[in-house]
Order: C-alpha cells, then structure tokens, then sequence
C-alpha cells in the first residue's frame, strides 16, 4: 500500500544551485486535431510536479493552437497526415526529438489514425529511456504488444481497464477489473514492462511482480483529462531521475492526493482536470509537512 512517506522520499531534493536543467527536459508526443487539450493538460503537468523543461511534439497544424495553451512549455511541430494527426513520414524527426530529451511521453490525444498508429509503433524500437505510453500509444499496441520487447528501456503503461483489455489476447473490460491485481501483475512480467492500472484503487506492477495499490483519488477524478495529468506527472518525475518504479508510485500518489484536495474545495461533480493540475503544488507541499 502506497504511504506519504514512501511517495515523498521519491521526490528529488531542490538544492539552492539547482536550474532548470537540474530538473531535466520531458518530451511528450501527444495531440491532434480536436485533442490538444490532452497534449496541453500533460505538459502543465509534468511542469507542476517539477520537471525543468517540457517540450510538446505535435501535428504541425494544431502546433500554434497548443501553443496558445501552454505558456511555459515548448512545442515542436511534426508532419502530419491530412487529417491533422501525426504522420509516419515524420518518424526522423520523432527520433531526433526523443533524443534530445531525459524522458518520453507518447500518447494523449495522438489519435487512431492508421499512419499515427504506424508512428508510434516504429517509435518503440527508439525508447532508449525512461518513458510513459498513455492513451492512443497504448491503443496502437493492441494486438502487438510483442513490441514493447523493442524498447530498450522498459516504459510504464498507464492503461484504464479498456485499454488494459485490447492489450491482453482474450481480454475484456470485465475480466481485467474482476481480476485487475492479477491482470497487472501478470502483463507486467510477461512483457517486462511497469504497468499502471487506472481505477478504484489505481494497481501498479513492475516486471518482478511486485504489486502496489494507491490509496488515494476520488470519483471527481472521472472527469475527462485526469489520465493525461497523470502520464504528465510521471514522465515530470522521470525527467528529473526519479527510476521508474518510484515515479510510477508517487506520480499516482500525488495525483490522486490533488484530486481529494480538490474534491474538498469544490466537490466531486464540478472537478475538471484542470482543477486538478492547480492542487498538485498543494499536494506536495501537504505529503512534506506530514
């Protein structure tokens, strides 16, 4: 069981000669037309819970629109399709993007596209580092999830219990939640791999089998966007060194810790995700005094 104390002692120290290069540079390759606010509400994220820089790789159509979302991260335009999503042409430029930064991201809003699902597959052979695959990266794996055996460093998933089912042969929504310790741990030792399985209560697994459950988060949290603040945290925390396993663990945390907070300031109806990216500097700040 997740505790405050284990999510916080995974927290990088905040020296008085840090900058932001200390806090390291997160890539995320995320939206397309119609879901920049995926793209957006991740990089705020990974902003929030302290990562340096963030850069946001993106149709080159929707560049200036996810621009005007984000003030403090970077946006990196790539070719597109003609539907406004990311093209396989582009797989160069993903590569060089990816290697130019501490930690990866792929996924929120990429769309299904059958050129972007072709993108994200070339790209597992390329992840040389700690990364998240969230959202469309992960519904791109259905079926050939024998390519997460490509990446070179072992990413974390971070599926809901859906796209947990399209990424299991013979699997379905139902299975995976009647059985969701079992369905973690399982998937993440047969493809060695950190596994993040939404819901109540969030289960997390790496490859040697051990299993976490979060003990935080709330039904305000079932809100569109919240899954997209949690990949950003994660790969904020990535970016800053933090290994995989601890930032799976305490981005989850702390994620679901800003979720209460905000729950408890405006109710579990009205919560956007939005609201929950304000409270994480809280959420921080409340794990260090307890």
């Amino acid at each position: 069981l997740l505790t405050s104390d284990s999510a916080f002692q995974s927290l990088p120290d905040r020296v008085p000669s840090s900058h932001k290069g200390t806090f390291g540079h997160a890539g995320i390759i995320a939206g397309s037309v119609g879901k920049t606010g995926a793209a957006a509400l991740a990089a705020r994220a990974a902003l929030r819970v302290g990562a340096g820089l963030v850069t946001v790789a993106t149709p080159s159509s929707v560049n200036d629109v996810l621009e005007a979302k984000s003030l403090e991260a970077m946006t990196m335009p790539l070719p597109e399709t003609k539907a406004r999503t990311l093209a396989r042409s582009g797989l160069d430029r993903a590569v060089t993007f990816i290697q130019a930064r501490t930690a990866i991201a792929i996924g929120p809003g990429l769309s299904t596209h059958p050129e972007t699902v072709e993108l994200v597959q070339s790209l597992m052979k390329h992840l040389d580092r700690p990364s998240v695959l969230d959202a469309d990266a992960l519904n791109a794996l259905a079926g050939r999830a024998s390519l997460l055996t490509e990446c070179k460093t072992p990413p974390i998933l971070t599926p809901h219990p859906g796209e947990m089912a399209r990424l299991e042969v013979d699997a379905t929504t139902q299975t995976v939640n009647a059985d969701r310790i079992g369905t973690a741990r399982r998937f993440a030792r047969e493809r060695g791999v950190f596994v993040v399985l939404k819901g109540a209560r969030t289960v997390i697994a790496r490859p040697d089998g051990l299993v976490a459950i979060c003990p935080t988060g709330n039904p305000g949290m079932a809100t569109a966007g919240t899954g997209d603040v949690l990949t950003g945290m994660i790969v904020g925390l990535l970016a800053q060194g933090v290994p995989a396993w601890d930032a799976a663990c305490a981005a989850t945390y702390f994620h679901g810790s800003a979720g209460d907070l905000a729950a408890q300031h405006l109710g579990q109806a009205g919560m956007l995700a939005s609201d929950l990216i304000a409270q994480i500097p809280y959420a921080l700040q409340r794990t260090k005094t307890t």
